[in-house]
């Protein structure tokens, strides 16, 4: 029987039932009067009324008792349907294991004011390592946001204190087969269920890490985790209402920490797949450069003679090897990590019209029809990026429009500034990105060329991203494409 729960409720509905029947005194008292001196009626209408009025207002009345009465009696109180709520939401969208350690050991912690409180998770070999802790400091986080605080503890989980239990401690083996929460103090009132040997045992490891009740947490029928709780702050025991919860937030985070795992290994599988068409993408593009150079290496000694030969062959292996090595620097630039200091100011203007210049004189060279067109002034946009990164995506989403016109159309850039961002519109008369494939361009490996392993969008978007800014694409059928990035202004340094 929980007499703490027992008091609570009795202090609640007492407190309503004197509070209730004063106002109900002073309501009958002050409309009978009234009521009798201006309308004539019968005081016992005024009592009927004054019982409706009573009825209506028993229920609000104590649920304010409660609180109340929570807050002199009692330090730490929770209301525990929203808790189970909150846990919940939040539960229902983690799929890092380290983070619902974090969460669910820091809800527990400051919801049932504890004074300290340890996480231990199997390892491989049996034994169970701690993998989160908290101990109360007075006034520690004070102002910190929830999110705050467990997103730092569950990057601190790392470097946990080397508490741990085996495999072969009673704790263990007593959670594992009950599958109950254990509460120390209760543990002598099993003594006909345990022992007293067992229970000794289990108060020497509850002592190890000064704690007063143990949360099994069990995940495919076996204890994956356990919560070792301090004690209270305010120094109370662990009532029937503390224990549900523990229950059911225990049942929560198995099926949390079930859905994290089949998450990790969809995840797992799904980079396993990339990395085989990675793999097969790669090797395709590369076989055919080799193969030419292969011809010619078996051949050279019968035909070393032949002038024609050898600059022919001279001139394809050049351009294979650097195929092969075009292809190497665009899987490092895609899978690469940024520079950490590349970036400056610089003048967004000034590289569009540098990167423009280039093209056309390649244009020019390749003798192809396309005529570039440009739609803005020459003003000065600052903004804060690394520039050859900068102009490696403007050049491959400017090759790729004119790719798309053969060598016959009209290359149109302009540059608008809007507030704080700047947009950048490519557009070509090509002929266009079928609807189907519109949502996938961006993606790696993604071409619809002979030639070409598909990377060039894909690193032009990561490019941007880095850099903050946005990329989109609009395209019609025989009716040309438009890609629009969006970069922001630097406000601070604007000319």
């Amino acid at each position: 029987m929980d007499i703490r729960l027992i008091f609570k409720k009795t202090m609640a509905y007492s407190l309503s039932a004197g509070l209730l029947m004063a106002f109900f005194v002073v309501i009958v008292i002050a409309i009978t009067n009234f009521i009798s001196t201006f309308a004539k009626v019968d005081s016992f209408v005024v009592s009927i009324i004054a019982a409706l009025i009573i009825a209506l207002l028993f229920n609000p009345l104590r649920n304010k008792m409660q609180t109340l009465v929570d807050k002199i009696f009692y330090k730490k109180t929770y209301d525990y349907y929203s808790v189970i709520q909150k846990v919940s939401h939040y539960l229902a969208s983690m799929f890092n294991i380290k983070r619902i350690y974090s969460f669910v050991g820091y809800t527990i912690f400051s919801v049932l004011g504890l004074k300290h409180i340890y996480i231990l998770a199997a390892v491989p070999g049996g034994d169970y390592k701690v993998v989160y802790s908290r101990t109360f400091e007075k006034g520690k986080d004070k102002d910190k946001p929830t999110e705050e605080i467990i997103e730092e503890e569950s990057k601190e989980i790392e470097g946990m204190e080397e508490l741990k239990l085996n495999k072969s401690s009673w704790l263990i083996k007593t959670l594992s087969s009950g599958g109950k929460i254990l509460i120390k103090d209760e543990l002598p009132g099993v003594e006909e269920v345990l022992g007293q040997e067992l229970i000794d045992d289990l108060e020497k490891e509850f002592e190890q890490f000064n704690g007063e009740a143990a949360v099994p947490i069990i995940v495919d029928d076996k204890l994956e985790i356990l919560m070792v709780l301090g004690g209270k702050l305010s120094g109370d025991l662990f009532a029937n209402e503390d224990v549900r919860l523990l229950d059911t937030v225990s049942y929560q985070t198995s099926i949390a920490v079930k859905n994290a795992r089949l998450y990790s290994e969809k995840v797992h599988s799904e980079r396993l797949a990339s990395i085989g068409m990675l793999s097969g993408t790669f090797a395709h593009e590369i076989r055919n450069p080799l193969t030419s150079i292969k011809t010619f290496a078996q051949l050279i000694p019968e035909k070393y003679e032949d002038i024609e030969f050898r600059e022919t062959f001279s001139k394809i292996v050049v351009d294979e090897i650097a195929r092969i090595d075009g292809l190497i620097k665009d899987l490092l630039s895609f899978s690469g990590r940024r520079a950490e200091h590349p970036e400056d100011f610089l003048d967004l203007t000034a590289l569009v019209d540098k990167t423009l210049e280039n093209v056309k004189a390649k244009l020019e060279l390749e003798k192809n029809n396309i005529t570039v067109e440009k739609f803005y002034k020459n003003v000065k946009i600052n903004v804060f990026a690394d520039k050859k990164k900068l102009t490696q995506a403007f050049i491959n989403i400017i090759s790729n429009g004119c790719q798309s016109m053969e060598d016959k159309g009209v290359l149109k850039v302009n540059i608008i500034p809007d507030g704080k961002e700047v947009r950048v519109t490519i557009t070509d008369t090509g002929k266009g990105i079928a609807p189907h494939d519109i949502n996938t361009i961006f993606d790696p490996f993604f071409t619809t060329k002979a030639m070409g392993v598909g990377l060039g969008l894909a690193i032009s978007k990561k490019i941007i991203e880095d850099h903050k800014g946005r990329i989109k694409v609009e395209s019609m059928l025989l009716d040309g494409t438009t890609f629009t990035i969006t970069l922001p202004i630097q406000d601070s340094q604007k000319g």
